[in-house]
């Protein structure tokens, strides 16, 4: 089990991250407590308005829950009773909050489930908004880890008062960034264990290692680390299986005596320049044929979701106008009707014969005549404001409408992000380059998964 959580800000960023619906397989969203607003975007903005009017910069604390996809799954009440411990644990209890559960493919093409919590830091206190304090949020969480799967009869993967245990461990980062997917951190860390055991000595070991494409460095945070062929950095204690950083410190010696990080990624560079040519990786069809089903499914669920929400957007249009024609039309009626029935009404009360003679001989029609004009206008003012009343809240709707269609729009291009960047690690952005200028980019991006897959 994973636990990461940091305080942060962004709400339109955390709402984009949170509802992409094609990086991931599944996106549902459990809870939403203490916020007016029945979606991510504007509910996170009203946090965020709150904490402008504070000192605190960072509205925000988003936590993950990873748990380990090699042991069961969790029951519906597990997670509660995780997001309910860590929020008492942190002291964020009964604060606004939002829990998204993703469901993800790794590497390895088994579907990972994970949670997301969102909670606002801002709270009144005296009177006054404050950020409640969250230090030491790092230890807290690894204890809540620690006591969760103690409860849920979980493993946590490593020893809590020693080192990890033989065998490997979960980290979700492996399948996040340059050179970390599963197979070719495995496949390092197996050669790099089969040098450390098979050298005589520090010196046979940095050879053999700078043969197979490694330097052994000096690391600036840590003792040893070790430079691969794209100049990626790794602690060389975690490369070597079996084998701990005072193992590691004893056989190599003094740090000082092997080059820096600078000069490693130097002489790399300096390799590749001279035509050095790493040893060659094994090409594996099954990784790359489950790459190409993870690019087909995120372009039809990409696909699939532009026209729905495009179609839905068009719905709420077209709704939205028939709807604001509609209430113009009854307001107009109603105006006139109200008015048709006043000058009825006035029209009998009228004096007639003899009363209207005698009122006109002494001036009373000219005050009649005054005051009717007076209750016109008045009548009038009001249907005025009525019809500006009517305009506002039709131009919020359609700015509220326009807001939720650029969002969308910006979804969408986070969205075609994900294709784009998992389309260029499988060797297509040329192609993808090529048709994106003649459609749109969520759509450039689709199509040519779909094509090329």
């Amino acid at each position: 089990m994973i636990l990461k959580g940091r305080a942060r800000r962004g709400a339109n960023d955390l709402a984009l991250h949170l509802s992409n619906a094609v990086d991931n397989e599944t996106v549902r969203i459990a809870e939403l407590r203490g916020m007016v607003a029945d979606n991510l975007y504007d509910g996170f903005r009203e946090w965020q308005l709150i904490c402008d009017q504070s000192n605190a910069k960072e509205a925000f604390y988003s936590l993950s829950i990873n748990p380990d996809p090699a042991q069961r799954d969790w029951q519906d009440k597990e997670w509660q009773r995780a997001v309910d411990h860590i929020e008492d644990r942190l002291g964020l209890s009964g604060q606004p909050r939002a829990i998204v559960f993703h469901e993800k493919q790794g590497e390895d093409g088994k579907i990972r489930k994970h949670c997301h919590v969102v909670w606002s830091r801002i709270k009144t206190d005296n009177g006054q908004l404050r950020a409640i304090h969250l230090g030491h949020d790092y230890f807290k969480l690894k204890t809540c880890a620690r006591d969760l799967s103690k409860e849920f009869g979980l493993d946590l993967g490593y020893a809590q008062n020693g080192p990890r245990k033989n065998g490997p461990v979960f980290d979700h980062g492996l399948s996040h960034g340059k050179n970390r997917d599963q197979q070719t951190a495995q496949a390092r860390k197996t050669l790099l264990t089969k040098l450390w055991q098979e050298a005589e000595n520090p010196k046979g070991f940095c050879l053999a290692a700078s043969h197979s494409g490694f330097i052994i460095a000096q690391g600036e945070r840590r003792a040893f680390v070790v430079i691969d062929q794209d100049a990626q950095i790794h602690a060389l204690a975690r490369q070597l299986e079996g084998v701990t950083t005072k193992a590691v410190k004893a056989r190599l010696g003094l740090p000082e005596s092997y080059p820096t990080i600078e000069q490693a990624k130097d002489e790399q560079a300096l390799r590749k320049q001279a035509g050095e040519k790493p040893p060659p990786k094994r090409s594996d069809l099954a990784y790359e044929q489950r790459q190409m089903q993870k690019l087909r499914r995120m372009a039809q669920r990409a696909d699939r979701l532009y026209h729905m929400r495009r179609e839905s957007i068009r719905a709420q249009s077209r709704e939205m106008t028939t709807r604001h024609n509609h209430e113009w039309r009854a307001l107009t009626m109603k105006q006139r009707q109200r008015t048709a029935l006043f000058l009825r009404k006035r029209a009998d009360k009228k004096p007639t014969g003899f009363i209207k003679v005698v009122c006109e001989a002494i001036g009373i029609g000219k005050i009649t005549h005054w005051l009717d004009g007076a209750e016109d206008a008045k009548r009038e003012r009001l249907h005025a404001a009525a019809r500006a009343a009517l305009k506002q809240a039709h131009s919020e709707e359609a700015a509220r409408l326009a807001r939720k269609t650029h969002q969308l729009a910006k979804q969408e291009q986070r969205e075609s992000q994900g294709i784009n960047r998992l389309a260029k690690k499988l060797a297509i952005q040329k192609s993808i380059s090529e048709l994106a200028k003649a459609h749109a980019p969520p759509v450039s991006a689709k199509a040519t998964a779909l094509r090329l897959a």
